[in-house]
């Protein structure tokens, strides 16, 4: 009995000894990786924060064209509503756009109870649509990955145009329903 107290007194001190050693060397070692090598106190800002209070984020931005749907990082300064991200990111994918799609306007963002994202476009969007199904499907795609990807708990998107639901971008998808079903009823 006395062999196997000692036996688990060392192995427990031994634990204690590791989880001492691990603390010191990672935990405190990554605490002072924080702190200036300059020798003040104060700690260097971890992420590029505005005078306005907006923060610095690298978002992925998903782009049309007639055959594909391509991908650009681009850093983006917001703050950390996921409305106020949405309508960022939405503004950086609208300049990807080629002409004349890239006139259109963001009228306003907004989040449901649901968490469906309403993006409220400019009617520039639906008249100076050109192309045929694949690019519709390539251009509401992209538009959904973009909003999924970098906006956190949204479900889905609807989109407006003039604060109105449409039936139609370009005549081949059935916009009345989010964004995510009509995309999912094209694939079947």
């Amino acid at each position: 009995m006395k062999k196997r107290n000692l036996i688990i007194s060392v192995l427990l001190l031994l634990s204690a000894s590791l989880c001492g050693w691990f603390v010191t060397k990672y935990y405190l070692s990554i605490q002072n990786e924080k702190l200036p090598r300059n020798g003040t106190s104060k700690p260097e800002p971890i992420i590029d924060i505005q005078p306005d209070g907006r923060h610095s984020i690298v978002v992925k931005i998903f782009y049309p064209s007639e055959n594909a749907i391509h991908l650009k990082e681009k850093n983006i300064y917001t703050n950390f509503l996921p409305v106020n991200i949405a309508e960022e990111v939405i503004k950086e994918y609208l300049k990807e756009l080629n002409a004349p799609l890239n006139n259109t306007k963001l009228l306003g963002v907004y989040r449901d109870v649901n968490n469906i994202i309403y993006i409220d476009f400019s009617d520039e969007f639906r008249r100076n649509f050109l192309g045929d199904a694949r690019f519709e499907h390539n251009l509401l795609e992209s538009l959904l990955k973009t909003i999924l990807i970098n906006v956190p708990a949204v479900e889905d998107v609807k989109l407006l145009i003039e604060g109105k639901e449409i039936e139609s971008i370009g005549g081949h998808f059935y916009c009345l329903l989010t964004l995510k079903t009509s995309i999912h009823f094209s694939n079947n």
